[in-house]
């Protein structure tokens, strides 16, 4: 007897919710493992992950870096407070976002408007981009911290590896 396979959330069953959480967690799975673990046909399989693409649930394939293995060992949190005026004008977060040293530029509440995450080699390199940032006549004060450690990293996320989806 098969069991009716049931709308999770939208357009998006059960399979491609374990679909995503396979290539989630590894994006290079061969087909033939991803079909064996998701129970689907190679080919119905290749259908659903060209759908998932074509509806943007599936952005990119990519890989993750060790930084520090390539002498990026300082990694900061910069957060910046601009201008009321240049807040408001998306032109500053396409400028901050081109400085090849920021990973991740966010829109925040609070005491700041902008957090930026930097990798970058030392000291003095993180204290140039701090530099360059004060040069920015819409940038009124910036506030720096240094990450001493990371205890999880953003591809360790994985929103369906905690959802009860049966592997078949």
């Amino acid at each position: 007897m098969t069991r009716k396979i049931g709308k999770i959330f939208g357009n998006y069953d059960e399979f491609d919710f374990l679909i995503l959480k396979e290539l989630r967690n590894q994006a290079k799975i061969p087909i033939r493992s991803l079909a064996n673990k998701t129970g689907l046909h190679p080919n119905t399989l290749l259908q659903r992950i060209k759908k998932l693409e074509k509806d943007g649930i599936i952005v990119k394939y990519a890989a993750e870096l060790n930084y520090a293995k390539l002498g990026f060992d300082l990694h900061a949190i910069i957060f910046i407070e601009v201008t009321h005026k240049a807040h408001k004008e998306w032109d500053v977060a396409k400028e901050l976002g081109s400085i090849p040293e920021i990973l991740a530029l966010y829109s925040i509440t609070g005491d700041y408007d902008i957090v930026a995450i930097v990798k970058t080699k030392n000291n003095e390199s993180l204290s140039k981009i701090i530099r360059e940032l004060s040069k920015r006549d819409y940038i009124t004060r910036t506030y720096t911290h240094v990450v001493l450690y990371a205890y999880k990293h953003s591809y360790e996320f994985n929103p369906f590896n905690g959802m009860m989806i049966t592997e078949r």
